[in-house]
């Protein structure tokens, strides 16, 4: 079986996982807190070990754990992929809070702790004026209503276009909402929902083009969601130079073909100059508190590269750029006419991306169904899923 989040975890087996190390440690102390049902007896280091209801194959840098990831329907195997290094999903969000989470029906955290878990984050500010810590509202976009205003019939116009009733209350928080929104869908949804994952129909997807890579944090879980020997064709101007410890052996498991493609996506082939952040990731993003030196790579557009290699089928684009985002959808747009992908759109970076990116799929692609999450506590990681109509109703990867 595929187990993407915790609270998709069965809360009524046994299990075991497969190693000791760090990785399969913190999980466990998840699961013990996100699915109390189900009982833990303990770390085992033998593939074959059926003891419990389920074995559960999280870390492949584990002896034996790659050669178990081949066989997705066995019921007593559960391969668990994490999100490693992705400083916004519940892995990391786990390591501050994960005592502040409070389950029931729903999983939630309390506002005052949660604005205690965000200082821990170091998401909070000085104001000048008391010297005292407080939310730093560039975070998010209801500190500037009065901009969002000014785009009003832009943003009916993408309102009016999602295609269900939780797309239309994700566009309207992630504008609108005051923080404590931002939190209480966050509690909610980070540990069932996986960022890129939702809406899309997986089994439809045998040539992924991916656009952004650096650690390859959503790898794994092209491993586990794609058909076996998809290809998926990574866009990055680091190439895999940067894939975490936890990624890499996903990649290079077999289960899925990952091209590394070391080049930066832009609307027309040629050079980018591009800012390297402080982490090393290459970026487009403009705020000069965040970047340093300046480095030149070469650029393809989509159509030009899918052209050129020549495919027969595009099944899925993913964009998350940093910034470069709006001009990769504008080199794309012949490829998405032809072949009809499915989407997964970064519409964060930049304010107007809000509103521009979803319109330009709207105008050049009108019969696609438009579906719409965040996944984060603010208004980052926020992603548009657009869907050829004839493939019916998307929905939520919800437990």
């Amino acid at each position: 079986m595929i187990v993407d989040a915790p609270l998709k975890f069965p809360n009524d087996r046994s299990y075991k996982i497969l190693g000791d190390t760090g990785n399969t440690q913190f999980l466990r102390h998840i699961l013990s807190k996100i699915r109390p049902g189900a009982e833990f007896l303990g770390f085992t280091n033998d593939p074959g070990d059926r003891q419990a209801d389920i074995l559960v194959v999280c870390d492949l840098l584990v002896d034996g754990a790659a050669s178990l990831i081949h066989d997705r329907e066995a019921s007593d195997v559960a391969i668990f992929p994490l999100p490693s290094g992705d400083v916004w999903a519940y892995w990391a969000f786990s390591a501050v809070a994960l005592d502040y989470i409070q389950v029931g029906d729903q999983l939630t955290v309390n506002d005052t702790d949660f604005q205690g878990i965000l200082e821990k984050y170091g998401r909070l500010i000085i104001d000048p004026d008391t010297a005292e810590k407080k939310l730093n509202g560039n975070n998010y976009l209801s500190s500037n209503s009065a901009y969002i205003g000014q785009h009003k019939d832009e943003i009916l116009e993408v309102m009016a276009a999602l295609a269900n009733d939780d797309s239309r209350a994700a566009y309207s928080r992630v504008l609108l909402g005051e923080p404590e929104a931002h939190w209480a869908h966050y509690a909610k949804r980070a540990y069932q929902n996986i960022q890129y994952f939702d809406y899309l129909d997986f089994d439809r997807c045998q040539v992924v083009l991916n656009g952004g890579v650096f650690g390859g944090y959503e790898l794994p879980y092209f491993v586990t969601n794609l058909p076996k020997g998809a290809i998926v064709h990574n866009f990055d101007p680091l190439g895999h130079s940067h894939l975490t410890e936890y990624a890499r052996p996903w990649v290079e498991s077999g289960v899925v073909n990952f091209v590394d493609n070391a080049i930066a996506l832009d609307k027309e082939d040629g050079s980018i100059d591009m800012k390297i952040l402080g982490d090393g990731q290459a970026s487009e993003e403009k705020d000069e508190k965040l970047l340093s030196e300046t480095t030149t790579f070469p650029a393809r557009s989509i159509d030009s590269f899918v052209e050129e290699t020549g495919f027969d089928r595009v099944d899925l684009i993913k964009f998350d750029l940093e910034g470069g985002d709006m001009n990769a959808i504008k080199g794309s747009i012949e490829t998405m006419k032809k072949y009809r992908p499915q989407l997964a759109l970064s519409i964060y970076h930049a304010a107007s991306d809000f509103w521009e990116i979803p319109n330009m799929i709207i105008d050049n692609l009108p019969d696609y169904n438009l579906y719409l999450d965040t996944y984060s506590f603010e208004r980052w990681e926020t992603i548009l899923y657009a869907v050829p109509r004839e493939f019916g109703p998307g929905s939520t990867n919800v437990a």
